[in-house]
């Protein structure tokens, strides 16, 4: 993907959310069936952020990650980005009214690019949002250079599941029920018809691995929750830089 396009997409994605953010957490929870809170308190675990160390929650909307990762690591600090500001806000907004705005710094700016120096942060994570980001491999590739060495990078990402007897029903909601209560509630149907749309366009898990590893990070896994809904993608800083 060319800077041109590139920076064609971060503004469709950009503008998207900005328009949704008045209903995104509500429908987060609606749509998930509050599923989206235990596979952010499940990735959270698999980070091993140590106590007093710093993390980065990248694409991180409305800072769900971010909370969730004070909630279980003391003394942590985290810095929370997203390439849409009015998110972030949001995000500021939760964060001041859980008291822990003073753990939590709001950074505006694409995952391409990020504005930390090399070996940072303790822990990456990416919740839903690697699929948003205009170059992929670009932010893996940036997730990867601000980790420490040994640093964990962890995914939360949609998946499709295997199972033909989840797989189908999945895809009903997915593509039919989805858009019609997300466009319903929010008064933007096509944000919500382009999230399965993203899904099915995706790399598979097996696919996500490679890139991880292509973008600098070793020991990649992952695990399928909730009879492969989403799945869990974690790997290491691999120590050297390309």
């Amino acid at each position: 993907m060319g800077p041109d396009s590139a920076e064609v997409k971060r503004a469709e994605v950009r503008q998207m959310f900005a328009s949704i953010v008045h209903r995104y957490d509500l429908l987060n929870r609606l749509l998930s069936f509050r599923r989206d809170v235990f596979w952010r308190r499940v990735a959270v675990t698999h980070g091993q952020i140590p106590p007093g160390g710093r993390a980065l929650d990248l694409c991180a909307g409305t800072a769900d990650v971010a909370l969730e990762i004070v909630r279980q690591v003391s003394g942590v600090q985290v810095m929370a980005v997203d390439n849409c500001e009015p998110m972030l806000v949001r995000g500021l907004q939760k964060a001041r009214k859980a008291g822990v705005a003073d753990q939590i710094r709001f950074v505006a700016a694409p995952a391409e690019l990020l504005p930390f120096p090399d070996d940072t942060f303790d822990g990456a994570f990416v919740a839903f949002g690697v699929r948003n980001i205009a170059d992929q491999r670009r932010g893996l590739e940036e997730m990867a250079r601000v980790l420490k060495p040994e640093g964990r990078a962890v995914i939360l990402e949609f998946s499709t599941p295997s199972s033909p007897l989840c797989r189908s029903p999945y895809r009903f909601y997915a593509h039919r029920l989805l858009p019609w209560i997300g466009g319903l509630l929010s008064g933007n149907r096509a944000a919500y018809e382009y999230l399965p749309a993203s899904v099915d366009g995706f790399a598979s898990p097996e696919g996500l691995r490679i890139l991880m590893e292509d973008a600098g990070l070793s020991g990649v896994s992952f695990v399928p929750l909730t009879f492969g809904i989403v799945t869990i993608h974690q790997g290491r800083n691999a120590g050297h830089r390309g």
